[in-house]
């Protein structure tokens, strides 16, 4: 179930890079969400990657993106419960 969390994950935050409307600040932040799901080595993974898409929240992108987003961090959340 874990496993299947973080694919979906992942399989968001490519479609959110892919996207024409994603800034070159979003896909930066985009890529750290990546580089900390990816350290397996790391135990908090799943909060400080939510960290990190909260900064995004800030910033000046599209309805659409954030609803991108937040559909991440909702999913993240879920491996904490």
């Amino acid at each position: 179930m874990v496993e299947e969390i973080y694919k979906e994950v992942f399989e968001y935050l490519e479609m959110i890079k892919g996207d024409q409307d994603a800034s070159k600040s979003l896909k930066d932040h985009i890529k750290r969400v990546e580089n900390i799901l990816n350290n397996k080595s790391e135990e908090l993974r799943p909060q400080k990657a939510i960290l990190e898409l909260e900064e995004l929240n800030s910033q000046h992108i599209s309805s659409y993106l954030k609803t991108q987003i937040w559909d991440v961090i909702s999913r993240l959340e879920s491996l904490n419960n």
